[in-house]
């Protein structure tokens, strides 16, 4: 699928530019850390483009994707901790991302990412 492929690019590269072909523009992002998810292809671009900021030595471990959905799991540092997650993505009917969903463990690991996406998002909008 074209677009993992250029998601697991953004990844490798960290090059925001390429986020604008592969996310909705009503692309909806639901954080590990906040309650209300944020909306929009600008916001979802900011906060993606954050997190790679965030996480070191980040990498996939498993990925599970059919036509509509893609669960990747994922294993990183934040700092000295290390945390495993997914990325719960659904693909509207143009094959881009519609909805992203992170979850991650453990609770000291969260709350680390937390506080570095706080640190990596001061003084934008999101």
């Amino acid at each position: 699928m074209k677009t993992l492929t250029v998601w697991h690019e953004f990844v490798a590269t960290q090059n925001p530019d390429l986020l604008a072909d592969i996310l909705a523009e009503e692309c909806v992002f639901h954080s590990p850390v906040v309650w209300k998810p944020k909306e929009g292809r600008p916001i979802v671009t900011a906060v993606l483009t954050a997190a790679s900021q965030v996480f070191s030595e980040f990498r996939y471990v498993r990925e599970v994707v059919d036509d509509e959905n893609a669960v990747l799991e994922f294993e990183a540092k934040v700092g000295e901790l290390t945390v495993r997650g997914v990325d719960i993505l659904k693909f509207g009917a143009d094959g881009k991302i519609v909805d992203f969903e992170v979850m991650i463990r453990p609770a000291n690991g969260l709350q680390a990412v937390g506080m570095g996406m706080a640190n990596a998002l001061m003084g934008t909008d999101v």
